[in-house]
C-alpha cells in the first residue's frame, strides 16, 4: 500500500505487480475486476514485452470494469543503449488505445512519481464524473 496526495486528497493505492508472468494470469483476472487504474508496462529493451501489451490490453478490456483508467509505461528508460522499442512506438500505441504514456526508470526514478500521480488523478476524475452523474439523477 502506498499513499499519494492529489489535489489535497490523500489516496491509498494498492499495487499488484505480475511482471507479465503467465502463471499469474488467473489471479490477475480476479484483480482486474476490482481495479480502478492499471499500468500496462513493457520493457523498452524488449520488443517481445512490447508485443505482449496488446494481449494485456485485451485482457483488461475483457475483465476490468468499464471505465478503468489505463496508462502505458515503457520501463527501463535508463537502458537507452539496449533500446528495442522506440519512444514513438510507445506514444503511438498509447494513442491508439486512448492512454497516457510515460517512459520510466525504476533505477533512476524517472517519471515514477509523475506516472503514479497521473493515474491517481485519472481515477479521481472518473469518480468525480460518476458522483456528478449520480447527483444529477437524484
Amino acid at each position: 500500500m502506498k499513499t499519494i496526495e492529489v489535489d489535497g486528497i490523500k489516496v491509498r493505492i494498492q499495487i499488484w505487480d505480475t511482471a507479465g508472468q503467465e502463471r499469474y494470469q488467473t489471479i490477475t483476472k480476479q484483480y482486474y475486476r476490482r481495479a480502478q487504474g492499471i499500468f500496462l508496462v513493457y520493457d523498452i529493451s524488449s520488443e517481445r514485452s512490447y508485443q505482449h501489451i496488446m494481449k494485456w490490453v485485451s485482457d483488461v478490456d475483457e475483465y476490468a470494469p468499464e471505465g478503468v483508467q489505463k496508462i502505458l509505461i515503457g520501463n527501463k528508460a535508463d537502458e537507452e543503449q539496449k533500446r528495442q522499442v522506440g519512444r514513438e512506438q510507445g506514444q503511438q500505441l498509447a494513442k491508439e488505445y486512448g492512454m497516457d504514456f510515460y517512459e520510466t526508470s525504476a533505477c533512476t526514478n524517472l517519471n515514477i512519481k509523475e506516472s503514479f500521480t497521473r493515474l491517481t488523478e485519472l481515477v479521481l476524475q472518473a469518480h468525480r464524473k460518476e458522483l456528478d452523474g449520480l447527483r444529477t439523477r437524484a
